[in-house]
């Protein structure tokens, strides 16, 4: 008996061979890189079998709809057309691609998930969110098989969430770790460490695009606290926004960034020569440990593994069961818009992955002389 399994199915099929996606802050940075990404990385989708065709494209002020396909190009022109979001079921959607750190945009993952639609995002709301939403989402997924792809919301590209989920299912139990999440805020200490001051260090970062345009989000600690609600939950650990002690980097409620980060220049110097004197260095360290999530700038000392990062880069060290005597340590570059992109893509290729497995040929055993035959063949 031979048995032909030509494709397996998540979720619902692409139409005739194209994968439809709505892209969402598809000319923002990371969303025009990855936009860009679908386009020329051609080989990737051949091998697939499959035409990526962004069909719906949209940014904080207009969308567009073309089911013959938008491109980077187009965009500048037809961002206009469409003032009203159309039903991604009718146009046949098969990934939202989510480039925002939109709550709004978050808040309709369960609606598209639950549609049969996958989600690849960067965006660390749902995420984050509170178990309400996040019951949801499972549930959602579970429901219609789509997948929320979320790997670049903690370290760009760095397998941390991979890791973590791994040695969850293998049965091993965190026990403490501690980690540098924000490359921002990384790139920031680093650079104030070697000599550039506060106010100076945050603008290179945001003109390299480490940061926001308006950066309050990394330099209130906020969005590295998500990143840490993110991994732990990675870990199994039962854990919300709101039990993270999180201690500011600089305080940027009351006006502009450069103000607030220009009248404490002088006091980070003072701070950062006296860890110098110290032979330590300044973190934005998040930790864990005895049940308590904190996230806060500290000094540790030189040779400490968080020490010994770059500007830019992200680590964690984890103690668990496994890795009692020895921590696990991870470490690298773990932000900017061309290490984010490159994630996202890899997420939306895992997706795309799903529809389509290699063609299996499967031969029943079939007793001869002794011999037992089994064939599997591509």
């Amino acid at each position: 008996m031979t048995r032909h399994i030509d494709h397996i199915v998540f979720g619902k099929p692409p139409v005739h061979g194209e994968l439809r996606i709505a892209a969402i802050g598809a000319t923002g940075r990371i969303g025009a890189r990855v936009v860009e990404l679908i386009e020329s990385r051609s080989r990737e989708w051949s091998t697939l079998g499959l035409q990526p065709r962004v069909v719906f494209a949209a940014n904080s002020r207009a969308s567009a709809v073309d089911l013959d396909g938008l491109t980077l190009t187009s965009l500048a022109t037809r961002l206009h057309e469409a003032a009203i979001w159309p039903d991604f079921v009718d146009l046949g959607i098969d990934v939202v691609l989510d480039c925002t750190a939109s709550a709004e945009i978050a808040a309709l993952y369960p609606e598209w998930l639950a549609c049969g639609i996958h989600v690849v995002t960067p965006n660390k709301i749902a995420s984050s969110s509170d178990y309400t939403q996040q019951t949801t989402i499972l549930g959602a997924q579970a429901r219609s098989g789509a997948q929320l792809r979320d790997a670049t919301t903690v370290g760009a590209q760095l397998p941390l969430l991979s890791t973590l989920t791994e040695l969850r299912r293998a049965g091993d139990r965190l026990e403490r770790l501690q980690a540098v999440l924000s490359g921002t805020l990384s790139y920031v200490l680093g650079n104030l460490q070697a000599g550039e001051s506060l106010s100076q260090s945050i603008g290179e970062a945001v003109s390299l695009g480490y940061a926001e345009p308006n950066p309050a989000c990394d330099l209130s600690g906020i969005d590295a606290a998500r990143k840490l609600v993110i991994l732990l939950r990675a870990a199994g650990v039962d854990i919300e926004l709101g039990d993270v002690e999180r201690i500011p980097l600089l305080d940027v409620a009351d006006g502009p960034w450069i103000d607030a980060a220009i009248a404490v220049d002088e006091t980070w110097r003072a701070r950062a020569a006296l860890a110098q004197a110290r032979h330590e260095k300044w973190i934005y360290r998040a930790s864990y440990e005895h049940g308590r999530a904190r996230i806060a700038p500290e000094r540790v000392p030189l040779d400490h593994p968080l020490a010994r990062l770059a500007p830019c880069e992200n680590a964690l060290v984890l103690h668990s069961e496994l890795y009692r005597d020895a921590p696990l340590t991870i470490a690298g570059p773990g932000a900017g818009i061309a290490l984010t992109a490159a994630g996202v893509f890899a997420d939306l290729l895992a997706v795309a992955e799903r529809y389509v497995t290699p063609r299996v040929l499967v031969q029943a055993a079939v007793p001869r002389a002794g011999v037992g035959a089994a064939v599997l063949a591509r």
